[in-house]
């Protein structure tokens, strides 16, 4: 029985020093842990803006060959018309020059260009930006020269971005036949959020 109550204390005391150790370290686990918070004070949110458009006011097309006219154009924020314009031979061009502006407060991305051909005439729109109507071609640049055609993902940075887009109506005689009139003809710039 001694045998028995020797085995029993030292259960206990095995026991007793295991519960020990493991309240040691709970509190030492307490003892190195801890809670941190962030608070906000006030957060105030101004609202988005979006302003894309054109530059209003009136632009004068830049005119090659001697009877070329080239009328006047009218930009309003969202829309460009352009005066009757006339083309007599080949090469003679004219070439207007717009502003696009980005004053709102969110980057503006130039998505796409779609072309909307003029009405009674076949035009080939297989170029972004540019499209071929009996003898006369168009084309938006992004320079006065013509070379560049403009392209999607322009971005326009918000408040200050810019994007100088250059049209150019040109007789290039790519196909035979009498003189025309193109009405109603012109390209969409599509802006959307970046």
């Amino acid at each position: 029985m001694e045998e028995e109550n020797k085995k029993n204390r030292q259960t206990i005391i095995i026991v007793t020093i295991l519960c020990a150790c493991l309240f040691g370290l709970a509190i030492a686990y307490a003892a190195l842990s801890a809670t941190l918070q962030i608070t906000f004070g006030n957060v105030t949110q101004n609202a988005l803006s979006w302003n894309v458009g054109f530059e209003p006011g009136t632009v004068q097309g830049t005119k090659t060959g001697t009877n070329t006219v080239c009328g006047e154009a009218t930009a309003t924020a969202s829309t460009v018309s352009i005066a009757n314009t006339t083309l007599t031979t080949l090469h003679d061009k004219c070439v207007y020059h717009f502003v696009v502006k980005n004053t709102g407060t969110v980057d503006a991305l130039l998505s796409s260009i779609s072309a909307k051909t003029p009405s009674s005439v076949s035009c080939d729109t297989s170029e972004t930006s540019q499209m071929v109507c009996a003898n006369i071609t168009y084309r938006l640049t992004s320079d006065s020269a013509g070379l560049s055609l403009l392209g999607a993902n322009n971005t326009l940075v918000a408040n200050t971005g810019t994007l100088d887009v250059y049209l150019t109506a040109e007789y290039t005689g790519t196909s035979t036949g009498g003189a025309s009139s193109q009405n109603s003809g012109g390209f969409t710039l599509n802006y959307t959020q970046k």
